[in-house]
């Protein structure tokens, strides 16, 4: 039974879930899927030791190749490479950012990542990130590294 309410079609109890999946069908042939972005990190649990390997994407088309392009990214970093051969997926998101922070100084344990709704708050949360890893005496060292949106419908 359809219920006309406050101008907007709405579906009886006894058909509600086979409008919501014909509804959620027109929007996936109506709109064109959101881009899709992933974090990878390769990392031992030693970074001031082992380091870290990073790689992000963003505004990829599907979900597997914003994965697959993070994994690839984070696979050739030449900086760690024992750790770039074990990155694995931390994160994925759709209109949101990520951000990393580091303490500059070689062989110490600051680092950070993290995903938020926008630039400043993906920053904030990988600075709060590495500031909390790199110690009393190296918190004030933390800085924020690289920071990407993924923005495009």
């Amino acid at each position: 039974m359809l219920v006309r309410l406050r101008g907007w079609w709405t579906c009886g109890v006894a058909v509600a879930a086979i409008c919501a999946v014909a509804w959620l069908g027109a929007l996936s042939v109506s709109w064109p899927a959101l881009a899709e972005g992933a974090l990878a990190v390769g990392a031992s649990g030693n970074v001031a030791k082992d380091g870290i390997a990073l790689g992000g994407a963003i505004d990829k088309p599907t979900k597997q190749a914003a994965i697959d392009q993070a994994l690839e990214t984070c696979r050739k970093y030449d900086g760690a490479p024992k750790m770039a051969a074990i990155c694995r997926i931390v994160a994925t998101f759709t209109r949101e950012c990520f951000a990393t922070a580091f303490d500059p100084k070689a062989g110490t344990p600051g680092v950070g990542w993290a995903i938020g709704p926008d630039k400043a708050t993906a920053e904030e949360r990988a600075l709060a990130a590495c500031q909390a890893t790199a110690g009393a005496s190296r918190r004030k060292f933390c800085k924020g590294s690289q920071s990407f949106c993924d923005t495009h419908d």
